[in-house]
């Protein structure tokens, strides 16, 4: 079959991710994939990285002039490629491919249109989403219940279906000697109980929240054993900030920043136990699923999607650090593992269903 998966976002986001990954993995079980997405961007590299055919265009342009050359330019690749599905994995230029595959529809032929959501933002319930949605796509995947929920509730999308996304387990499988390696350079020892959090320097993903458990477990209960590695990078908040905090919370003594690193899998390998502290958004958390992946247990906030992907034993109230501290001492080593051939095999079958 051929499949087209439109990705038009400026960044390398976990709907990108989940984008690329899919097309991915189609790619590899055989099929003919083109990703689109924008000139230039992250997600069109990481698909060049994976051999992928791509097609590059100004989808989200609001300038009359360029979107009739965009959309020219789409319609002659629609017509040498011949998709069987075009997956919409946005909605900027959804309401085009919605209008095609109307009239495709009326006519009896055509590709088949699957729109995606993993967007925490809600959509608005009106009359044009109800014919976008319900009227014109052939099917609605979503990346957690929480958005099926709100697609039925404000436009009665009963069809929505979730799938949760997959990992690459070949690449995200545990390494001893990694770990015996990241250990050793940060000089962690065999008594000490490792927590770490994994993902850039910003207020949302709850670094703060992190450091006042350890803070408690470390200096209140008096665990001397435990120490927090934190793998990360500036975006809206720095280094220095993250380095305040832990100075504030007297652990900077047995904290570590581990700046970008390219070895990651080693790095979670290093770990006894993974935090995802997130305070909004994880509509797709493909971190939860790489460390659970790799054999690392975690512990995670009740946001977003988070508590469909992790043992709910592990799952704290956001905010609260008492109740994070407790897991960190006490949580379930259950793992849930979400590999990318479960992830494929979930996507044809809603492939199946619509022809």
């Amino acid at each position: 079959m051929k499949f087209l998966h439109l990705i038009n976002v400026r960044w390398y986001n976990a709907t990108a991710w989940y984008a690329v990954n899919l097309a991915k993995i189609t790619q590899k079980m055989g099929h003919s994939v083109v990703v689109a997405g924008l000139p230039g961007s992250p997600p069109i590299k990481k698909a060049q990285e994976y051999g992928i055919e791509i097609l590059e265009a100004d989808f989200n342009t609001n300038n009359f002039f360029k979107l009739q050359k965009t959309i020219r330019s789409f319609n002659s690749f629609l017509m040498e490629f011949q998709p069987d599905v075009v997956n919409c994995h946005r909605g900027e230029f959804f309401w085009y491919l919605a209008i095609k595959r109307y009239f495709n529809k009326i006519n009896n032929n055509g590709w088949k249109l699957i729109r995606f959501r993993g967007d925490q933002r809600n959509t608005k319930g009106n009359i044009i989403n109800k014919f976008l949605y319900r009227k014109a796509a052939d099917a609605i995947i979503v990346s957690g219940g929480a958005i099926r929920n709100r697609l039925i509730d404000l436009l009665n999308c009963k069809n929505a279906v979730v799938i949760h996304g997959g990992v690459d387990r070949d690449l995200f499988k545990f390494n001893p000697d990694g770990r015996k390696r990241v250990r050793d350079e940060f000089g962690f020892s065999d008594r000490n109980f490792v927590v770490g959090i994994v993902g850039r320097f910003d207020p949302v993903k709850g670094h703060i929240v992190l450091i006042k458990a350890i803070s408690h477990i470390y200096n209140v209960i008096g665990n001397k054993n435990i120490r927090l590695m934190i793998v990360g990078f500036d975006a809206n908040i720095t280094s220095k900030h993250i380095n305040d905090i832990l100075v504030a919370n007297c652990i900077d003594d047995i904290s570590f920043m581990t700046g970008y690193r390219k070895d990651i899998v080693d790095v979670m390998s290093s770990l006894d136990l993974g935090v995802v502290s997130s305070l909004g958004s994880e509509t797709i958390c493909r971190v939860a699923m790489e460390l659970m992946s790799v054999g690392i247990p975690v512990v995670a906030s009740d946001v977003g999607v988070l508590p469909e992907v992790v043992p709910s034993e592990n799952i704290y109230d956001r905010d609260n650090y008492l109740d994070l501290a407790e897991k960190i001492i006490s949580h379930s080593k259950e793992l849930i593992i979400f590999d990318e051939i479960n992830f494929y095999k979930k996507y044809m079958d809603i492939v199946e269903g619509i022809f």
